[in-house]
């Protein structure tokens, strides 16, 4: 806040905040302070949020850890933020399934790539669809709920 105070920063612009929660509430209320107004603040986030369940109660969080059963003859799919690899198995609908068998945190509503929730980045590799969503996500990224791994894939997790 200091650097935007030091460059005498107009107050009547528009400003897009992507990143962390905690990066965008801070620069946020800065913002606020020096009289910029509230409806010219525009936050994003991007990566792993907090995880929504509709209608499941919250309980403890597990750390993340490979499914039950053997290892899937499958791709690898490799969760970054989690720092988990683990091989696709024909057990999974989707890559939001394994995530979930993974406790792997995401956040997901519809299920079936109408509502983006899920959205979340394709660090590399590729994916199929079934079902086909609604709207594809943006380039760069996955709709986790209703994709499958079409060989070795990294997700931004």
């Amino acid at each position: 806040m200091q650097v935007l105070q030091e460059i005498n920063l107009p107050r009547n612009g528009d400003f897009y905040i992507c990143g962390p929660s905690t990066f965008m509430s801070d620069l946020t209320a800065g913002l606020k302070a020096l009289g910029v107004a509230p409806d010219r603040i525009h936050t994003e986030t991007f990566g792993a949020g907090l995880s929504i369940a509709p209608g499941i109660a919250a309980s403890p969080r597990r750390p993340p850890h490979l499914p039950a059963g053997p290892p899937g003859p499958g791709p690898m799919v490799s969760f970054t933020r989690s720092g988990l690899n683990v091989r696709w198995g024909s057990s999974f609908q989707s890559l939001l399934e394994l995530a979930e068998a993974c406790d792997v945190p995401v956040r997901f509503a519809c299920r079936t790539g109408v509502c983006h929730t899920c959205e979340t980045g394709l660090v590399a590799g590729t994916i199929g669809y079934h079902p086909d969503p609604v709207d594809g996500p943006a380039d760069g990224n996955v709709l986790i709920c209703c994709a499958q791994p079409s060989g070795d894939v990294v997700i931004d997790l």
